[in-house]
């Protein structure tokens, strides 16, 4: 089959914010967020540096007249300044650099499941797909802005706190130097251990969770009827309560890393006191520099806290990446050519649908077709009836290469259907699937999907044709009427004309309608099938329906009879 065998193309990976159009925002914010911790270590030192020679200085009238307050008091509001200024405009320029990662990552994810529709998507359970484009999605910007920057911003403010601790005296930077590398290092590391695993479990059961509560509200009714919903709600409830006990041993974790890294400054900061006290007393280092190494050693903590959950965010960033790589190595069973075939035009007139010894079945499923020889001239009306199940669907997506045939040649307009790209294709074949979706966007923009330069006049023409003229008139605001997400205030039968009418405006050369008369009664299915045939004019129709219905011209009647496509021994008129 085309496309089964490809190789995944070279956009398959997750973008990353290593990417340029990404890297210079977070270079920016890693530069802002350098600017405020190092100036609020700056100032916390400082200040006690300038406050304890203030001190000492005043204790004589000689020291206090030649005392500088100047230059340390304009370089403690510079601090001041900095430190405010840098924070607003870190939060600014990180927020603004995760947000464009995130519209970057969902495009993307979007462009490769479009790839995938409609097989392998249509077998994904509706809970982990969202869980991978939702929850998975936004746990990726937890690598740039929780894991990368605040472990390098702790690194750099370790840094120049050990270079001004020997600056004091060398011996402070050695006495400080190995708990700051365990707050920094040591303790984020220890918990690397079981952290990929413990994201991996939270994204599982986050999915699985997800799955159940959609799965559990959709067959709420039937649950309830059958006596079952209490104890689908239970479990759904278990499975709730253990998501949440894994997030609050996560938590719980985190919050024994902030202890202990508070300890380990806390000890950098006694023994930068302890020795301190020794040299001060030997002279070899001053009270306002044995305030300030005491003080910068204490003011890494702002830096180094945020490193308690760098490991635990890594975890469950790799976790998520993985979900969706998983999901972007997917082939999709379909591959289209990006050059287009030659393409067709109006006035060649050769639209004619041919099938020729074509078999077909849905992976990991039984439904198929076969058809051994088939040809639909263009402008020809042809109505294909069965069972439900048996195997119309499957025709209609073959037909619009929804699907590739295991065996057999289809082509249109002389051409091998495979040999189209998708927009040429689209543009020429329009199918109404079995399961029309419908957009919470007002009813102008729904239909508007099927031709977007359509007027308003073209609008209600084409609900006109499929019965809804006095629906239309009944909305209080007409086609500006949102409508919402898969239809939901329509009726089944209003939702399926209106998604019906939206494929009428593609004005194809071949149009195939998937059970459009669903939840019609006969009088409105025969106004219907009246309207679409007069729209469709001399362009080609087919119709897959297990309902029976008249048009007023000459209509094809073919027949799935145990998986394979027939010709019915009579004509409807």
């Amino acid at each position: 089959m085309s496309g089964i065998d490809q190789k995944p193309p070279h956009d398959a990976a997750i973008p990353r914010f290593s990417q340029p159009r990404h890297l210079r925002w977070f270079a920016l914010a890693a530069l802002l967020g350098s600017i405020t911790l190092l100036a609020s270590l700056g100032l916390l030192a400082l200040s006690g540096h300038f406050i304890t020679a203030t001190a000492i200085a005043g204790g004589s009238v000689a020291s206090a007249a030649v005392f500088d307050i100047f230059r340390p008091g304009a370089m403690i509001r510079f601090f001041a300044i900095a430190r405010t200024a840098g924070r607003y405009g870190e939060r600014i320029i990180s927020h603004e650099a995760v947000l464009r990662l995130l519209a970057d990552l969902r495009r993307h994810a979007f462009s490769r499941l479009a790839r995938l529709a409609p097989e392998p998507l249509a077998r994904m359970a509706d809970g982990d797909l969202l869980q991978r484009l939702v929850s998975d999605i936004d746990t990726l910007d937890e690598a740039p802005l929780r894991v990368w920057l605040p472990w390098l911003w702790s690194l750099l403010v370790t840094a120049v706190a050990l270079l001004l601790l020997n600056w004091a005296h060398p011996q402070l930077a050695l006495g400080a130097l190995p708990w700051l590398l365990m707050a920094t290092l040591g303790l984020p590391l220890l918990l690397a251990f079981g952290a990929r695993r413990s994201g991996e479990h939270l994204a599982a059961f986050g999915a699985h969770r997800r799955s159940e509560l959609i799965d559990a509200l959709r067959g709420f009714v039937t649950l309830r009827l059958s006596g079952a919903w209490q104890q689908r709600r239970a479990d759904w409830l278990a499975n709730d309560q253990a998501l949440l006990q894994l997030q609050w041993r996560q938590r719980l974790l985190q919050s024994l890393a902030v202890a202990g890294i508070t300890a380990l400054v806390g000890l950098a900061t006694w023994q930068t006191a302890r020795l301190g006290h020794a040299l001060l007393a030997g002279d070899a280092v001053s009270a306002p520099w044995l305030v300030l190494a005491i003080l910068a050693a204490f003011g890494t903590l702002e830096a180094i806290t945020p490193c308690a959950g760098v490991v635990l965010a890594h975890g469950r960033s790799r976790a998520a990446a993985d979900r969706l790589e998983a999901l972007y190595r997917l082939e999709p069973l379909l591959d289209f050519p990006r050059q287009p075939a030659e393409p067709l035009t109006a006035e060649a007139g050769n639209f004619a649908l041919t099938m020729d010894g074509v078999h077909f079945r849905w992976p990991d499923r039984s439904v198929g077709i076969e058809v051994d020889t088939l040809c639909i001239e263009a402008g020809e009306r042809v109505l294909v009836s069965g069972p439900s199940g048996g195997g119309k669907s499957t025709f209609a997506a073959l037909a619009a290469r929804m699907a590739d045939p295991d065996r057999g040649t289809i082509r249109f307009g002389g051409h091998a259907l495979h040999r189209f790209d998708e927009a040429t294709l689209r543009r020429h074949i329009a199918l109404l699937p079995q399961r029309p979706h419908l957009f919470a966007m007002t009813l102008a923009e729904n239909l508007r999907l099927g031709d977007p330069q359509a007027s308003d006049d073209e609008l209600r023409a084409v609900l006109a044709a499929v019965d809804l003229q006095s629906w239309l008139a009944q909305l209080p605001d007409g086609m500006a009427t949102p409508l919402g997400e898969y239809g939901r205030g329509l009726s089944g039968g209003e939702a399926r004309r209106v998604a019906t009418a939206a494929v009428l405006l593609r004005k194809a050369a071949l149009t195939i309608l998937d059970e459009p008369f669903e939840g019609l009664d006969p009088a409105s299915r025969a106004r219907v099938a009246d309207g679409i045939d007069h729209w469709i004019g001399p362009r080609s129709l087919i119709i897959a329906t297990h309902r029976d219905v008249a048009m007023s011209g000459k209509v094809r009647k073919l027949r799935v009879v145990d998986g394979r496509l027939v010709t019915d021994s009579s004509t409807l008129r």
